[in-house]
């Protein structure tokens, strides 16, 4: 049986992360059940026509048998909670209703897992790195972050671009605002949940720490660096510490971060969506009607946030999946609007030759016409070195209490949104378009010349791209 794994995978002791590869994928009908939580209790996104709310929709809710608890009035969407069962009838008679969905929540990141780590008191012995660049004062540098050099982000510094002045919003599990090489760089008074029963911003997770020090893990000439080490990070939590969120969250995660003026958001996170629907193990059904309202939605809203000046980069996934036009089943947010999709590259042996091939596809990635670029992520063999240090071909980044290895389209997403930050920094005014459009013109045009299925439009180089 094949196992969707979701967006990230780590360093662990599981046989069952390996998924062979294909030329084409059939989802299995099992494939929501270790993606989806209990769906929220009553409560719904209504969508109106026109991008915009009525002035009288607090009325026409309650006139139904609901209440309004959240606006969204910038792309015409109010959460609404209601327990009178005539409500969705009701609310979909009201002219100017183009849905009234369920607000489902979801798991956006796969379960259980366990990480190689490192925490700060073994940081000690580890020796410095002896690179030119300004990676050369961080410990981990030369001994771990061989990610850092497959995008040429030294040659990016060397230029001398950091993503200094650019803000960069983290939609993920949170970040510990204490942690070393975060805390110079993360802007906590603009950071925020909006998981009502994790009001705070803490990651009792570690994804989003991780991604959030691929982004921008300070020059602090201690622990790691990221691609982007002068860029501002702005946690936005919109999954809580099991890696579930509410759907709602996410798009009122994408909106604040427009609102505060992020250049760049990041989402490591995604599942999948049966086109015909599905129902939760407590009987809810979503129904197919929902699924199409559910995608119209989010791509409503990231198009908004990229009209208005936020570059979106999410990750492609890691289920050896084709994400070329498969009719039964659609992956969210990698497949919506205008998301930049991010498939994961990485080296084989690392830890025995420095000098290996950093770009070769990751065995786990998915692939085809939905990829939009690569970046490294990691790659792992368990099979040929299962006592050896096979986590190295990893990415190695900050984690709580330390850092730690992972690997996925998780690990991708966010290089390329420091790649983004660095091209922000040189082209300050660039719109979302101009940015994936330099990405495009600068990246290395890897696999099959032109679009490839597994590199997209190339993998991103941070130094050509600040050129």
């Amino acid at each position: 049986m094949r196992k969707r794994i979701g967006l990230l995978l780590v360093v662990a002791v599981l046989g069952g992360l390996f998924i062979s590869g294909c030329d084409t994928f059939l989802a299995p009908k099992d494939a929501l059940k270790p993606m989806t939580a209990n769906p929220v209790g009553k409560q719904y996104l209504v969508v109106f026509h026109g991008n915009k709310l009525p002035g009288g929709v607090n009325q026409e809710v309650n006139l139904a048998g609901g209440a309004v608890k959240t606006k969204m009035g910038q792309v015409g969407i109010a959460v609404v909670t209601a327990t009178d069962p005539a409500f969705v009838t009701n609310m979909k008679a009201v002219p100017g209703v183009a849905y009234v969905l369920p607000d489902v929540k979801l798991n956006w990141l796969p379960g259980e897992k366990y990480v190689k780590t490192v925490t700060f008191a073994q940081a000690a012995a580890v020796a410095g790195a002896t690179t030119s660049s300004i990676g050369d004062d961080e410990p981990f540098f030369d001994a771990y972050q061989w990610s850092m050099q497959a995008v040429d982000a030294p040659g990016a510094w060397d230029a001398g671009y950091t993503g200094a002045g650019v803000r960069v919003a983290v939609l993920d599990t949170g970040i510990d605002a204490s942690h070393p090489d975060l805390a110079p760089t993360l802007n906590v008074a603009l950071s925020t949940s909006f998981v009502p029963y994790e009001p705070y911003i803490n990651d009792e997770y570690g994804h989003g720490m991780h991604v959030a020090g691929i982004i921008a893990a300070a020059h602090n000439h201690y622990g790691s660096i990221g691609v982007a080490p002068s860029a501002e990070l702005v946690a936005i939590k919109v999954l809580d510490h099991t890696g579930s969120g509410d759907f709602s969250w996410l798009l009122q995660g994408l909106l604040y971060a427009n609102a505060i003026g992020a250049k760049v958001a990041n989402m490591s996170l995604g599942t999948y969506l049966p086109r015909s629907g599905f129902t939760f193990p407590d009987g809810t059904v979503v129904g197919a009607n929902d699924i199409a309202g559910l995608t119209t939605v989010l791509t409503r809203v990231i198009s908004y946030v990229w009209s208005n000046g936020t570059f979106v980069v999410a990750a492609a996934g890691n289920d050896s999946a084709n994400l070329t036009g498969d009719a039964s089943w659609i992956s969210i947010p990698a497949e919506s609007g205008r998301t930049v999709s991010i498939s994961v590259t990485g080296p084989l042996d690392w830890w025995l030759d420095h000098n290996v091939n950093l770009d070769t596809p990751a065995y786990y990635t998915n692939y085809g016409t939905g990829v939009d670029f690569a970046a490294p992520g990691g790659n792992v063999d368990f099979s040929l070195y299962p006592n050896g240090p096979w986590y190295y071909d990893m990415v190695f980044s900050t984690y709580p209490d330390g850092w730690a290895w992972m690997a996925g389209t998780s690990m991708a997403s966010p290089h390329v949104a420091g790649v983004a930050a660095l091209i922000l920094q040189a082209h300050p005014i660039a719109s979302p378009s101009q940015v994936e459009s330099i990405l495009h013109g600068s990246a290395d045009d890897l696999g099959k010349p032109g679009r490839d299925p597994w590199y997209g439009l190339g993998e991103v180089d941070a130094a050509n791209a600040v050129k």
